[in-house]
């Protein structure tokens, strides 16, 4: 059997008692104990809760990796290293990824949406313990937030991070849709120069294909990448 591993932490590595190098001693243990070969490793630095191409470009190629690639299987050290998001994980088992965790190689739908549900739950309980200790920080006194004198540094870098990622995803999606352009069956038919955007759009959503906000992409979200300068 072969497999891909996907590694993941939402914040730097020596910060995390699960970090990078424990995760991979764990895959590949599990790969060990299976007479398994390793086909590539792919790492996020993202949090579990973000499931974008964007946010989460690796998990991404390595999904679209682990579906071209014969007899092969997405190898995670814990569930929740592929997200804390039940519907995303939902999603991935109704698309037949070849999910597997380590020391788990024949778990059931069942037992992943189990699996699932507990890691969205663990989400929860950290965003409502983050959550409480804000408001007691505050309740003590504490000035939360920037600094005033920083807030417009940190909004003009928050707003190059957007420019960053947005350019990002055009350079990678451009590729495709230039394919599709050069394809006489998306074009409508009597003007060989208008594209059909309602056909493009389909033909990406079956590669697989989301928009930068991780929603299904319409002929809109095409018109807007084909006409942004």
């Amino acid at each position: 059997m072969k497999y891909i591993t996907y590694l993941r932490i939402s914040t730097n590595e020596t910060k995390q008692v699960y970090g990078i190098d424990a995760q991979r001693a764990t895959v590949m243990a599990h790969i060990k104990a299976n007479d398994g070969e390793l086909v590539a490793e792919f790492i996020d630095h993202e949090s579990g809760r973000k499931t974008s191409i964007e946010d989460r470009p690796q998990l991404h190629d390595a999904m679209a990796l682990v579906k071209s690639t014969p007899d092969c299987k997405l190898l995670l050290a814990k569930t929740d290293r592929v997200a804390r998001d039940l519907h995303f994980i939902s999603g991935l088992l109704k698309d037949n990824v070849p999910l597997i965790v380590a020391g788990h190689e024949h778990m059931t739908k069942l037992e992943w949406h189990m699996h699932a549900m507990i890691a969205e739950h663990e989400a929860d309980m950290i965003s409502q313990r983050t959550k409480l200790a804000l408001e007691q920080a505050k309740a003590r006194g504490v000035i939360l937030g920037a600094p005033r004198d920083q807030i417009q540094r940190i909004s003009k870098l928050g707003g190059i991070a957007t420019h960053n990622k947005s350019k990002q995803y055009r350079e990678k999606i451009m590729p495709l849709i230039n394919q599709l352009l050069d394809d006489p069956q998306y074009l409508r038919r009597g003007n060989k120069h208008t594209p059909h955007l309602e056909k493009m759009a389909d033909r990406l959503h079956e590669l697989g294909m989301r928009s930068a906000q991780n929603k299904r992409i319409t002929k809109s979200t095409i018109y807007a990448l084909l006409n942004r300068k």
